[in-house]
C-alpha cells in the first residue's frame, strides 16, 4: 500500500472533520434563527429531530450507495450533496422548508461512517485497521470544536446566514483534492456485493450481538455528546458558560481516547486471536467507563464539581478507546470489500436511530426521576454492551464469518 494510504486517510479525516463541523452551525445559530423566523423552541427541536432521524435512516441506503459508487466517487457525491444543502439552509423561508433542507442535508451526511469503514477495508492492513480507522474518525471531535468557534466568529461579524454558506463552501473545496488524489484499488473494481454473505453476517449470532453493541453504544454516545452540559447545569446550578467549560473537558479527553483506541486495539490483535482481542479492547475500557459514571453520581451527590467533571471526562476517554474494537469488528467480518459499506451502514444506522431516540428517553427519565438518575441510565446500556460482546457474540459464528472474509483480509495483508 505504501505511504499513499496515509494521504487517503488524511483526506478521510478532512471529510469527517467537515461533516461534523457542518453540524454545529445550526446549534450556534439557534438564537439568531429564532429571532429571524420566530420559531419556538419546540419547532427548533423538531427541525433538529428531522435532521437526526433522516441521518440515521439514510445510513442503510447510504452504505449500499457507497458500495455501488466506490470509495472515490462515493465521497464526492455525498460530500457534494450535503455541502449544497448546507449552503441552501439560510434560504429556507418557512418551517416546512427548514424540515426539507435539514433532512436532505442529513441524508447526504449519513454515509460518512460507511465511507470510513470502506476506506479502512481498502487501504489498511488488518494489523493497522483500528489505528487508521480511528485516527480518521477523530475528526468527529475536532470538527465540532473548531466549527463552534468559527461559527461564533462568522455569526458575530457577518450574520448567521454566512455560517452555513462558508461551511458549505469549505466542504466543496475538498472535492477536487479527493477526486485528484484518491483512487479505488484495482483489485476491488470487479467485486460485487456478496448478498448471501451479507445475510450470513446480519442473521448470525455474532451479527445479532454486534447489533446490540451498536444500539447500546448509540445511547451511550449521544448521552455524552449532548447531555453533559445540561447534567452539570441542572445538578450543580451553575451558569451555562461554566457548565459548558466543564463539559469541554470531556470533549478533549474523548478525542484522546479516539486517538489511543487504534494503536491499543491493533496491539491487542497482535497479541491474541482476533475475537479475544476485540473482546478485551471493547469490554475492559467500557467496564472502567461504567465505574467512572457510577463514581460521578456519588461525587455529584456530594456536590464535588471538579471530581464529577473529571470522572465524566475519563468515562468519555474510556468509551472511545473501545471504538477500535467493536466498530472495526464489523469491517473484519464483512464478506468482501464491495459489501463493507452496506454492512457497516446497517449497524451504524441502528446506532444513530437509538441516538435519535436518546433525547426522548433521557428527557422522560429526567422529568420523572431527576437528571443524575437519567444520566446514570447510560450505565445500564454499558452493561448490556458488555453482555452482548462477551456472551451474544460467539466464537463459532465469529470464526465462520471471519473465514469467509479471510480472502479479502489476506489480500490486504499482502499489499
Amino acid at each position: 500500500m505504501g505511504s499513499r494510504r496515509y494521504l487517503v486517510f488524511a483526506l478521510m479525516f478532512a471529510g469527517i472533520f467537515v461533516n461534523y463541523m457542518d453540524r454545529v452551525n445550526f446549534s450556534v445559530s439557534i438564537p439568531a434563527i429564532r429571532h429571524t423566523f420566530g420559531f419556538s423552541l419546540q419547532q427548533i427541536g423538531d427541525i433538529g429531530f428531522a435532521w437526526a432521524i433522516v441521518y440515521a435512516l439514510f445510513n442503510f441506503p447510504g452504505g449500499w450507495l457507497v458500495d455501488r459508487l466506490g470509495l472515490r466517487w462515493g465521497l464526492v457525491v455525498t460530500l457534494g450533496w450535503w455541502s449544497a444543502f448546507t449552503i441552501l439552509t439560510p434560504f429556507a423561508g418557512s418551517l416546512a422548508a427548514w424540515y426539507v433542507v435539514r433532512g436532505l442535508m442529513g441524508a447526504g451526511e449519513a454515509p460518512i461512517w460507511p465511507l470510513n469503514a470502506k476506506c479502512a477495508s481498502a487501504w489498511a492492513k488488518p494489523a493497522e485497521r483500528s489505528t487508521l480507522y480511528t485516527w480518521a474518525g477523530s475528526g468527529q471531535y475536532l470538527g465540532p470544536t473548531v466549527g463552534t468557534i468559527l461559527a461564533g466568529l462568522i455569526l458575530t461579524h457577518f450574520g448567521w446566514q454566512w455560517t452555513f454558506i462558508v461551511f458549505g463552501v469549505a466542504g466543496a473545496l475538498l472535492l477536487p483534492l479527493w477526486i485528484g488524489l484518491v483512487r479505488d484499488r484495482p483489485e476491488h473494481a470487479a467485486q460485487r456485493a456478496d448478498w448471501p454473505g451479507i445475510g450470513r453476517v446480519v442473521f448470525s449470532r455474532t451479527g445479532l450481538g454486534m447489533l446490540l453493541v451498536y444500539l447500546t453504544f448509540g445511547y451511550i454516545l449521544f448521552t455524552f455528546l449532548y447531555w453533559v452540559p445540561s447534567y452539570m447545569y441542572y445538578t450543580f446550578h451553575m451558569s451555562v458558560l461554566k457548565s459548558a467549560l466543564w463539559a469541554s473537558l470531556g470533549g478533549l479527553l474523548g478525542f484522546l481516547g479516539f486517538i489511543a483506541s487504534g494503536p491499543f486495539n491493533d496491539w491487542l490483535v497482535r497479541q491474541y486471536d482476533r475475537l479475544t482481542a476485540r473482546r478485551i479492547g471493547a469490554c475492559v475500557p467500557m467496564l472502567c467507563a461504567a465505574g467512572c459514571v457510577v463514581g460521578s453520581l456519588f461525587s455529584a451527590r456530594s456536590d464535588f464539581v471538579a471530581e464529577t467533571a473529571v470522572l465524566l471526562g475519563f468515562a468519555q476517554l474510556l468509551m472511545n478507546v473501545t471504538v477500535g474494537a467493536w466498530a472495526v469488528n464489523v469491517i473484519d467480518i464483512s464478506p468482501n470489500h464491495a459489501s463493507t459499506g452496506f454492512v457497516y451502514g446497517i449497524y451504524n444506522g441502528a446506532l444513530n436511530v437509538m441516538g435519535a431516540f436518546n433525547a426522548l428517553i433521557l428527557t422522560w427519565l429526567a422529568t420523572r426521576y431527576g437528571f443524575p438518575a437519567a444520566f446514570g441510565s447510560a450505565v445500564f446500556f454499558m452493561l448490556v454492551f458488555l453482555v452482548a460482546m462477551l456472551f451474544v457474540v460467539d466464537r463459532r459464528s465469529y470464526t465462520r464469518l471471519l473465514k469467509h472474509a479471510e480472502p479479502a483480509g489476506l489480500q490486504a495483508a499482502r499489499a
